[in-house]
Order: structure tokens, then C-alpha cells, then sequence
């Protein structure tokens, strides 16, 4: 036993080779189907060097992966879940803000959100200041997506549309200027 691990049918002895193998042939996941190769291989009787020879990997990945397996069992071949920090803003305080969010900003306003608009009102109403990355990243997660308003063109010729706007026989809309350095967030999925 190398570092105090079993190798052959007293490595995982509930399972048979064939059990592993058909475990491994079963995988979708490459990141499991790679640790129940090691595993397999140290089923053989394959030492640590000669594994991580033949996968291409450093010796120490292998020896903590087959002691995963030892410690763990067959379950090993999986990530364990890890909780991760908690969110500040609870179900309900996510629900009250994409809720806000439709509704639109305050009027006398743009008609859309922008990501400082957003941090302002998380910060009046929770009291949580969040970076501009993250306000995006919850707005991702609420359905919103970024719009940015397209800048003209360097080759547009202002002239021959406005000539068009004039000859096309329909009523110009009214189209107003809108800043193409800052973001907008909608509703509307993005493409």
C-alpha cells in the first residue's frame, strides 16, 4: 500500500472492476469519467506513478483523487456542494425590486434603467451598495438584459437621410439623442 492505499480488489471493495467500468462507460461528465479512469486503473492494480504517466497527470492530483475514493466511496467521482456566502438581498426583497424595475424609473426621467440608476435604488431601499459588476450580475439573474444604444456610424451620411426622411412620404418619428457610453436594461431578452 503506497501512502497507506490499497491497490487491486482491496482498493473500493464493494465494487468490481466491471461495476467501475460500466460506472465510467454510463458517465456523461468528463471531469467523472476521468476520476473513475484513475479509479479503474488502481482497481488493476496500477501504481500512482504509472496512472499519472498514462493520464498525463501529476502524481499528487491522482494519489488525492484515489484517497477521495477511499474516504468517500463511489461517491467521490462528484464535486461535493458547497453552500457558497449567502445572498444580502432575500427572495422577497429580489421579487419588490425586478417588480420596480418594470415599473420603470421615477417620471421626468430616461425611460430605461441605467446600472448607477439601479445602485442608487438598491442602496435607498435595502441599503446595500453593490459594485457595478454585481448590480449586473443580479439583473442577469432577474431576466434583465443589457441595451446599449448603437453609435452612428462614422461613414453615415447625415445629409442624404435626412433628404430621405423628407421624400419617403412617411411622418418622422420623433427620435431623440441618447448617450452611446451608457447602458441600458430592459426586459427584453438578449440576442
Amino acid at each position: 500500500m503506497a501512502w497507506g492505499l490499497a491497490k487491486g480488489d482491496d482498493f473500493l471493495p464493494k465494487l468490481s472492476l466491471e461495476e467501475l467500468r460500466e460506472l465510467h462507460a454510463a458517465e456523461a461528465s468528463a471531469k467523472e469519467k476521468l476520476r473513475l479512469l484513475i479509479a479503474i486503473k488502481r482497481k488493476e492494480g496500477a501504481s500512482f506513478d504509472a496512472i499519472a504517466e498514462q493520464l498525463e497527470m501529476k502524481r499528487i492530483t491522482v494519489n488525492k483523487i484515489l484517497h477521495r475514493f477511499q474516504e468517500r466511496g463511489i461517491s467521490a467521482k462528484t464535486d461535493e456542494k458547497r453552500s457558497g456566502r449567502p445572498r444580502k438581498l432575500t427572495q422577497k426583497q429580489l421579487k419588490n425590486l425586478r417588480k420596480a424595475l418594470i415599473s420603470g424609473p421615477r417620471k421626468g426621467t430616461n425611460v430605461l434603467w441605467t446600472t448607477r440608476m439601479i445602485m442608487d435604488l438598491v442602496r435607498r431601499e435595502y441599503g446595500l451598495v453593490y459594485t457595478t459588476r454585481h448590480v449586473r450580475r443580479v439583473l442577469h439573474q432577474l431576466g434583465f438584459s443589457v441595451q446599449k444604444p448603437r453609435p452612428r456610424h462614422y461613414k453615415t451620411d447625415i445629409a442624404k437621410q435626412a433628404h430621405f426622411k423628407k421624400t419617403s412620404g412617411k411622418p418622422s418619428e420623433n427620435i431623440e439623442r441618447e448617450d452611446s457610453r451608457s447602458f441600458f436594461w430592459t426586459n427584453a431578452p438578449s440576442r
